[in-house]
């Protein structure tokens, strides 16, 4: 029976850095955000339209994962669709979509794995291209050397191999909000070589799973940028602190070039704590010396009402989810 992947192909980047981020996050809580639940609707409505071949319009003002598919979003999701399809450019070509792909072979954790957005199997050219919609506008992601595509290629070769003697592997990035598509092609035989590496990371972090995380703990700007745990990670938290006690009173200009590219982990971590310290407080947990205080309200009013209504009114939405009356 499949279960969720602990070095899941989403956070290969994180265990490949830091084996040891595997066993931290390990029990803590899967925290959702409201970004988190508009990639989840952007996916779904994907799939279903791929799936349907339609138009994302006709899911605009429909509610999924608790977000309604604006016609934004609508338009955003056909760019990705589309892109989809034109790499299905041979009517033999089979497109896979929302496929579950065995990760075993790759990570050794029995039974576990990953969902790639949309698989092309392309017979004619005897290549295999793996695309994934990335919803988010903050970071650019890329294909090239991406893990997370590489591990649903080296699965998609594995359970597909006997099939096809594939010789080319292209991954893609599609990112409607984010610059467009991202592409990288790349030889089979040359694949073995990340193979290697993640099964090499991969044993690791189960070093890690059983002697404890204490001395795989590697923090840096790749491991930790989406780690759950940089509020109670022992060597994030010794890391930023060495940072900011190696600051001299006069800072050198050099020492200041040496330190800046790390500022934006050491914000990344301050903000984690506040969240933490924050969680601890609303569940009850003490933490001495803080408490919540009730902020000042804000001005609740929309700056141009007509054209919050148009809007609304473009989602399709009924009288009384629109006016409080």
């Amino acid at each position: 029976m499949a279960k969720h992947a602990l070095m899941s192909p989403s956070s290969a980047e994180r265990w490949m850095c830091c084996p040891g981020s595997v066993p931290l996050t390990q029990n803590l809580p899967d925290e959702s955000s409201p970004f988190a639940a508009e990639g989840s609707c952007a996916h779904e409505v994907a799939a279903r339209c791929l799936e349907e071949n339609q138009s994302a319009s006709i899911f605009i003002g429909r509610r999924f994962h608790d977000i309604v598919v604006t016609a934004e979003m609508a338009e955003h999701v056909d760019a990705y669709t589309q892109a989809v399809r034109d790499y299905r450019q041979h009517p033999s070509d089979e497109l896979l979509i929302e496929v579950a792909l065995p990760i075993e072979v790759i990570t050794g954790e029995a039974d576990a794995r990953g969902t790639a957005d949309a698989v092309v199997l392309s017979f004619g050219k005897q290549e295999v291209s793996v695309i994934d919609l990335k919803y988010g506008r903050g970071v650019r992601v890329q294909a090239e050397q991406n893990l997370q595509l590489i591990i649903y290629a080296l699965a998609v070769l594995a359970l597909y191999g006997v099939i096809a003697d594939w010789q080319t592997v292209r991954l893609v990035i599609v990112q409607p909000r984010a610059g467009g598509v991202s592409e990288w092609v790349i030889a089979v035989g040359e694949l073995e070589a990340y193979a290697n590496q993640l099964r090499l990371a991969a044993e690791r972090v189960r070093q890690a799973l059983s002697d404890g995380p204490t001395h795989f703990l590697n923090p840096g700007e790749k491991a930790c940028r989406w780690c759950r745990a940089k509020a109670i990670c022992p060597a994030l938290s010794a890391q930023v602190l060495k940072d900011v006690e190696s600051i001299p009173e006069t800072t050198p200009t050099t020492e200041i070039a040496h330190l800046l590219p790390r500022l934006g982990l050491i914000e990344d971590w301050c903000r984690a704590l506040r969240a933490e310290a924050e969680r601890r407080l609303i569940a009850g947990i003490s933490v001495p010396g803080f408490k919540l205080v009730e902020g000042k309200k804000g001005p609740r009013a929309w700056d141009d009402p007509t054209q919050v209504e148009s809007l609304l009114k473009s989602m399709r939405l009924k009288a009384a989810e629109m006016y409080d009356q």
